[in-house]
């Protein structure tokens, strides 16, 4: 394989940022509010505390091999066959929900900016920059990442300043009428999109960074400012907007952006939040992308995962436009079958990953006494 490329403290802070946000920004906050209603932004905040100790368990699994990635560490801790085996899995998690993601882009565009031009073309010409970046390797993309961080950041702090004066306190009111258990649905979707889904950057952490055991900070970090922003989008989702039509609202928080308007002479400002999308998808694609090529080029034990990036490309390509065969089909998956599917990759496996290696680290030592 090629040389491990090592990614900076500053830099994995942005690429777990901007992979935490992803397609969160625009999916989440309307599923919440159908479940929660106003209490949306408890649930998130609960989504928020468990996603930082998903985070610590991801670490916990990385503490015991820092120098090997998911895909390696499943054929160390599960041997070579049944790790390979549990790779494929893994592997196959990686490209279908690169697939779905590249979906929600092209769905977003063609329903809101550009209704005219074919999802196709707009899933190529998304790929053929997603494939670029992976192809130069983890080290540019954490570079794109450190680059888009800033610009990201401002953009967010100015969509929040010009959502203030539409705020209506009464729209957050009754709090906790719904209950408990919806409250704890929500968390649960929240967590599914934003956190469960960071085992993906098992793929890079710890073996592809500088100084793994100050990363776990950065891995903390990173999570929460995308958790806390998460949080803001989702509390004034429904101040300004309520929470009857936030849960009506395919995309609500482009709704919000919508209606932001600073002094009543700097309106329609949608286009910030499309272009913070973006960044945040972007980012959240190509890491997608680089665990199933590095993960299948790892498993094959290939010098070399470039080769795999065009016809991979090319697959998820075919895959957007045929992941989701219609809206109903999307629906029942994203409420039905995500949430189990991905509290197995993204929660039970590694907890089984890591009572394997505490198990067979005591046993090792055991043996040596």
């Amino acid at each position: 394989m090629l040389k491990k490329r090592k990614v900076s403290f500053y830099q994995f802070v942005a690429l777990v940022t901007l992979y935490t946000v992803g397609s969160t920004i625009l999916v989440v906050p309307g599923s919440m509010a159908a479940n929660s209603k106003q209490d949306a932004w408890i649930a998130a905040t609960i989504g928020v505390g468990a996603g930082l100790l998903l985070v610590w368990l991801y670490s916990a699994v990385g503490n015991h091999f820092p120098n090997q990635n998911l895909i390696e560490l499943n054929e160390t801790l599960l041997g070579k066959w049944l790790g390979k085996t549990v790779s494929l899995v893994f592997i196959f998690f990686t490209l279908t929900s690169c697939s779905q993601v590249v979906f929600y882009l092209g769905n977003f565009l063609l329903s809101e900016i550009m209704p005219e031009t074919p999802m196709i073309w707009i899933h190529i010409l998304f790929m053929i920059v997603v494939v670029t970046g992976v192809r130069l390797g983890i080290e540019s993309l954490a570079r794109c990442a450190e680059i888009l961080f800033p610009f990201f950041i401002i953009l967010f702090i100015i969509l929040i300043l010009s959502t203030f004066p539409q705020i209506k306190a009464n729209n957050i009111q009754p709090v906790l009428e719904t209950g408990m258990k919806p409250i704890v649905w929500s968390a649960l979707v929240f967590l599914s999109i934003a956190s469960l889904t960071l085992i993906a950057l098992l793929v890079v952490f710890p073996a592809y960074v500088n100084n793994w055991k100050e990363m776990r900070k950065a891995f903390f970090i990173g999570h929460f400012i995308g958790g806390l922003i998460m949080v803001m989008i989702i509390t004034l989702s429904i101040f300004v907007l309520g929470p009857f039509h936030t849960a009506r609202y395919l995309y609500p928080s482009y709704e919000l952006a919508r209606r932001a308007t600073i002094g009543n002479f700097l309106e329609r400002i949608e286009a910030i939040l499309e272009v913070m999308w973006l960044f945040s998808l972007y980012i959240k694609t190509s890491l997608y992308f680089y665990a199933t090529v590095l993960g299948l080029g790892q498993m094959f034990k290939l010098k070399d995962y470039r080769p795999l990036t065009f016809p991979i490309g090319m697959m998820i390509v075919i895959l957007s436009v045929s992941v989701y065969p219609n809206f109903t089909y999307q629906q029942k998956w994203d409420t039905l079958t995500w949430v189990p599917y991905i509290l197995t990759i993204g929660f039970f496996y590694p907890v089984l990953l890591l009572v394997v290696a505490i198990f067979r680290k005591n046993h090792l030592a055991r043996v040596k006494k």
